[in-house]
């Protein structure tokens, strides 16, 4: 029931073998109208490949009554983008931003974590614009400052 009502914006994210069984933890999420979390589905996974996310989805979409969400925020797990594609073509797929933020620090440690007009750049830049066209100005700045190119 709480699916028809929350269910245009879901968050689907795995827990990387942190129970004793050593197994991905998969669940479906998503927010009421009181800004609280509410569980839409979940399963442990024996693996996470293309097809084991395709299975998931389709069952999961058959037990939601075949109501498609209108979005759904994940990581950049590429099977996992690939099945989304598959079992849900026409809704949005959005990644997480928690994601994202953290990858700035794997991927450009060398500027991240030495230049702090960097890390403040970067979190004014996805925090602080509204418009695409600030974000790609403030973009194009961040990078020539920090001689990215």
């Amino acid at each position: 029931m709480a699916y028809q009502y929350f269910g245009d914006v879901i968050t689907f994210d795995t827990t990387y073998r942190t129970n004793k069984y050593e197994m991905p933890f998969a669940p479906f999420t998503g927010v009421n109208h009181h800004f609280q979390s509410i569980q839409f589905g979940c399963a442990l996974l024996q693996d996470e490949t293309k097809a084991t996310f395709f299975w998931l989805f389709e069952t999961w979409l058959e037990a939601m009554g075949g109501r498609h969400p209108s979005c759904i925020i994940t990581d950049q797990d590429l099977a996992m983008k690939g099945a989304i594609a598959n079992v849900f073509p026409n809704i949005r797929h959005r990644l997480c931003i928690w994601h994202i933020m953290k990858k700035f620090g794997e991927k450009l440690s060398h500027v991240y974590f030495k230049k702090s007009n960097f890390k403040i750049g970067i979190k004014k830049c996805i925090w602080s614009t509204y418009k695409i066209e600030d974000f790609e100005k403030q973009w194009k700045k961040l990078i020539e400052e920090n001689e990215l190119e």
